[in-house]
């Protein structure tokens, strides 16, 4: 009971600095971690990558994929510890313990220590805690800690059951139920002075404290603090919290200290502005006890518990009023008054007493019998709180509603200026008015001739009223009689300087009316009749393409909203404002759009409306929660070559050892990336590029996954970038590799080629030689068999008659001519063949030249280089230019009587090569002659003779050249 008391007398005691809020959990079931059900302890890793001591074993969660690493034995991993030095995950099991460290592809692999234990020793159970002091490892089990020095393990004994241990400022700890609490010296463990008041009690967790305290938290005794001279108890105003629920576990970070109870979830103290926040199923946890918990790098807090992990998020500016539990609908609206907090949901009107004092469970709010359904607005107007619902118009006193006569659904009132005494509200038929009679509001009139409705109109100073629909555009109301009985309406458009008619924003704001439209804000001048551009609110938030809504704080400062952009205009004492565009994100998702609703209760403190009810904001906390730029980082997690099947080249490494080179045919990489963010998965969006690759960045998305196929031969370097539109930050990292060209464009291969090109070319030019020869050799044996045949026929001929020698002359003369004819045929046939022999040489020197890199500049190139740029010189010195085929033409023609030319009348469809293979055919040259000539094969030839008889439609009886040679 005492404790009781107490506990209730520090709630009170607080005043309006305590409430009931409840700071926002994520969720990670078993199925998505796809693990064991219960994690028993908790570390972080430099790249804030988080790991959990499941029951599976080893649990990894980078923000994104979830990995277990079962342990050697294959049972629950009870206890870790990172060591920075070395990076490594040190691991406790039963029977079991050693540690996780990355291979050179990234990946943990895991080590067992029991090896270095004596065979007798190794029967020792779980492994509870694991603890680093001055180079030494300690493992702790029930009944004996193990000292890891070196290569070497030492045994401690213990005559009773160790309970928990610690190292606190270079000592180590160690409770036992029997003995209190013992600190180890040398090889022997003796009592801590004072200690003795733990006897007997059980103790779950111990931390430093303070500049130089120790802090015992016991299961069920509560706490107690050691000044280095004695131990006391440590009362707190959760003492009859922490008795009922059993306390499993605890860590502290600052001045928050984190309590894990077995019943009823976790409880987080404030030790400097002494407040309680507490996180159990009624607040969104998946189970209430708490097995694990730790602060992460960026003071939220993770808990492992007996079914799945949560992460709170104690560090978020955002709340959630009265828990997870969504049992009041969608919240509108909100309003403080005489001690009493009224919520408008889609459900009706809610009320409970203000402040909420802090309990685990969520206060029951008490709902208003005669206000059921959507409730649109709260307003108080002249002492008198006002309730504007789907069913009508409400007055509140304390806990009792009058509803007005004649009014129908109503969205919302304004107090006229211009007309005191006066409401004007918007009701589902339209305008109507409010007249105070006999210190009451009752009903007076509906407003004539505008039947529009809706919650955005407001008046201006000169008793204009603004009205605004979504659709229809904005309206200037004017009041055109003293009886206020019906509008002059005037209707502000495009003509009137406004980019668009429809998805205008009204809103009141330092007592001007200021409309956000598609393509900025616009104020009214009343001299030109004109929109013009609100320069003020666009110099704070910028112009956006598409309409904002804004609200605008009675401490001046201007929330400012849409789709894609939220933001707080903060205002500075100087009028100035400074924008945070980051602190409130997470609620980005979870306001009802088109009716939020910003309720400030205090300078700190500020009610929003959400589709889960309300949300609390701390804008002291939103003002002090700055990370170092140093935080968000994004990384290359595994890159994989997958030509074949996926294979890991490289994973995430505190000190990367980069694998850069691959061979061509491991040209097809795959690059997985991340940014870790457990506030909400989807808060990240990537865009990357590869340098030498791709043109440019890529648009942002969720894709963490980014594959290559076929990349060419040459140096690359992945970059990734990673936005959080949580914080507004961005960071990038980059990967750089290198394809190397494939095996037959290696060095080695290229000297090869150089040297079988040079001995081609080298026997080309024999052979050349030697054909050229011999093709002279029977051309001379030719010649002079002719002319000894002439010899004999012009010596039968002078035996002629007398009258016979002129015309036997003229015959000598003409065949003269025609063997001239003939020689000069040859030549030019010869040649022909030469030059084209020689031209195939130069085009394979050129091949040849091309093929040697350019970038190889060794003295060996450069010398085949100038030899092959000399010998096409030469070559191309020894090709004659002239048509060599036209000439043996027409010299063939002169010799054989125009046969080329008879010979294409009477057979049209022959071909260029078809008249040469006849010319040569008559010539008498046979197949083995010709090839070389027409620069075929043998077997080509005897193709191209075959072909030649099918086109002159020659029988199989007539021989081809036969018929050429008589033709």
């Amino acid at each position: 009971m005492k404790q009781l008391i107490l506990y209730l007398f520090f709630c009170f005691i607080s005043g309006e600095a305590v409430w009931a809020i409840y700071p926002p959990v994520h969720n990670f079931s078993r199925k998505e971690s796809n693990a064991g059900k219960q994690n028993w302890d908790i570390v972080q890793h430099p790249n804030h990558w988080m790991y959990f001591a499941n029951n599976n074993g080893l649990l990894e969660f980078d923000g994104y994929h979830w990995k277990t690493y079962p342990i050697a034995n294959y049972t629950n991993v009870r206890s870790l510890y990172y060591d920075a030095e070395e990076d490594r995950i040190y691991a406790g099991a039963f029977n079991e313990f050693g540690y996780y460290a990355r291979n050179d592809q990234g990946l943990l692999k895991y080590k067992s220590l029991v090896n270095l234990l004596d065979v007798s020793d190794r029967n020792f159970n779980e492994i509870w805690h694991i603890h680093k002091n001055h180079g030494e490892l300690f493992f702790q089990s029930d009944w004996s800690v193990f000292r890891l020095k070196g290569d070497s393990i030492k045994k401690l004994r213990f005559p009773h059951k160790i309970e928990y241990s610690e190292v606190i400022y270079g000592i180590l700890l160690v409770s036992t139920i029997e003995e209190g609490i013992l600190t180890l010296n040398g090889d022997l463990f003796i009592p801590l002075p004072g200690g003795q008041l733990l006897q007997g009690k059980k103790v779950c967790a111990m931390l430093p404290f303070g500049d130089s305290d120790i802090l015992f938290v016991t299961a069920l005794n509560g706490m107690y603090l050691y000044n280095g001279v004695e131990v006391r108890s440590y009362q707190t105003d959760m003492d009859y919290f922490l008795h009922q629920n059993q306390v499993f576990c605890a860590d502290i970070k600052g001045s928050k200290l984190a309590l894990g109870t077995v019943q009823e979830g976790v409880v987080i103290k404030d030790l400097e502005k002494n407040e309680n926040t507490y996180s159990n199923t009624y607040s969104g946890l998946q189970n209430n006890t708490v097995l694990s918990l730790a602060f992460d790098q960026q003071d939220n807090l993770w808990l492992g518990l007996d079914k799945g992990i949560d992460y709170v998020m104690i560090h978020s500016p955002v709340y959630n009023l009265f828990g997870d539990s969504r049992l009041y609908g969608t919240g509108y609206c909100s309003l403080v008054k005489d001690r009493r907090l009224y919520l408008g949901t889609n459900q009706g009107l809610y009320v409970t007493s203000f402040p909420v004092e802090p309990y685990p469970k969520p206060s029951t709010m008490q709902l208003f019998d005669r206000i059921l359904g959507q409730v649109w607005s709260l307003q108080e107007i002249d002492g008198v709180l006002f309730c504007a619902t789907d069913r009508g118009l409400f007055t509140i006193r304390g806990n009792t509603a009058e509803r007005i006569p004649q009014v129908d659904g109503t969205w919302k009132l304004i107090e006229l200026k211009s007309h005191p005494g006066y409401l004007l509200g918007s009701s589902y038929r339209g305008f109507f008015l409010l007249k105070k009679e006999k210190g009451r509001w009752r009903y007076s009139h509906t407003v004539r001739d505008f039947e529009d409705s809706g919650g955005m109109f407001e008046e201006d100073s000169f008793g204009n009223i603004w009205f605004c629909h979504w659709m229809k555009g904005i309206f200037k109301l004017t009041f055109d009689s003293e009886q206020l009985d019906h509008f002059a309406v005037e209707i502000i458009n495009t003509q009137k300087g406004l980019y668009v008619n429809q998805n205008n924003v009204l809103v009141k704001m330092d007592n001007e009316i200021v409309i956000s439209s598609d393509g900025g804000f616009f104020q009214y001048n009343y001299a030109s009749e004109r929109m013009e551009h609100a320069q003020k609110y666009e110099q704070i938030f910028g112009i956006h393409s598409r309409s904002m809504r804004m609200t605008q704080l009675s401490s001046g400062d201007i929330w400012c909203i849409s789709a894609p952009y939220f933001a707080l205009g903060i205002q500075q004492p100087d009028g100035s404002y400074v924008v945070d565009t980051s602190s409130f994100n997470y609620l980005k998702n979870k306001l009802v759009m088109g009716f939020e609703d910003f309720n400030l209760i205090d300078y700190n403190t500020i009610l929003v409306s959400t589709e889960d009810g309300f949300s609390w904001l701390d804008m002291e906390k939103a003002r002090l929660a700055k990370h170092p730029d140093t935080f968000f980082q994004v990384m290359i997690k595994n890159v994989f070559i997958t030509n074949e099947k996926d294979s890991l080249v490289a994973g995430f490494q505190l000190t990367p050892r980069k694998i850069n080179e691959f061979k061509y045919k491991h040209n097809s990489i795959r690059f997985e990336f991340i940014a870790p963010e457990y506030r909400d998965e989807k808060a990240i969006t990537y865009s990357y590029m590869l340098e030498n690759y791709d043109a440019d960045w890529s648009a942002y998305s969720q894709t963490n996954v980014k594959e290559y196929t076929k990349l060419p031969k040459g140096v690359y370097t992945f970059k990734v970038r990673a936005k959080n539109f949580l914080e507004s930050e961005t960071a990038e990292t980059s990967y750089t590799f290198t394809i190397l060209p494939p095996w037959y464009e290696s060095p080695a291969f290229m000297f090869i080629y150089i040297l079988l090109a040079i001995g081609s070319l080298f026997l080309l030019v024999l052979y050349v030689k030697r054909k050229s020869e011999e093709g002279a050799r029977e051309m001379e044996i030719r010649k002079e068999q002719e002319m000894k045949e002439q010899e004999k026929i012009f010596t039968a001929s002078t035996k002629e008659k007398e009258k016979e020698i002129v015309a036997l002359k003229n015959q000598k003369l003409q065949y003269e001519l025609r063997h001239k004819s003939q020689e000069l045929a040859n030549s030019t046939m010869n040649l022909i063949r030469k030059n084209e022999m020689l031209q195939d040489l130069n085009t394979g020197i050129d091949k040849i030249y091309h093929a040697i890199g350019k970038d190889d500049t060794s003295k060996t190139t450069l010398m085949i280089r100038k030899q092959l740029q000399i010998m096409q010189q030469e070559i191309k010195q020894n090709i004659e230019r002239d048509d060599n085929w036209k000439k043996f033409e027409e010299n063939f023609d002169m010799i054989y009587e125009n046969y080329l030319k008879r010979l294409k009348m009477q057979h049209p469809e022959l071909s260029k090569n078809d008249l040469k293979l006849c010319a040569y055919l008559k010539m008498g040259l046979i197949s083995k002659d010709i090839a070389p000539l027409l620069n075929l094969s043998f077997r080509s030839i005897e193709m191209c003779r075959y072909r030649l008889r099918k086109k002159i439609n020659l029988d199989r009886d007539t021989n081809l050249t036969t018929y050429l040679q008589n033709f």
